[in-house]
């Protein structure tokens, strides 16, 4: 399976901000081309995904959230937010309504 990876501004932003690296983005790559579908879909955004990720030295409940879509028929995986699981666990209603707009506009490039 192959994939190209298609990062938004506030995603890297946000992978920055949390103190994590190329490295690890690359990991995280190589668990999403193994199996794109991990994450659990985000109702109410068109299809997106959050999977949970682990940052180093911050204990059980200092890890984040990665927001991703697949799109399988153009073989892109774009990541789309970041954060801390410490300053939001869950989207908020406008913010599920912001990625949805998103993922339709990739969807329709």
């Amino acid at each position: 399976m192959t994939r190209e990876f298609v990062y938004t501004e506030p995603f890297r932003k946000c992978w920055k901000a949390m103190g994590l690296s190329e490295d690890d983005l690359k990991k995280l790559e190589v668990i999403l081309l193994e199996n794109p579908q991990l994450g659990d879909v985000i109702e109410g955004t068109g299809g997106a995904r959050k999977m949970r990720i682990q940052i180093e030295n911050r204990g059980k409940s200092g890890g984040g959230r990665v927001i991703y879509v697949d799109v399988f028929e153009k073989e892109k995986l774009y990541f789309l937010l970041a954060y801390p699981k410490n300053v939001q666990d869950n989207l908020t209603p406008d913010q599920k309504k912001q990625v949805r707009k998103l993922v339709e506009a990739i969807k329709k490039e």
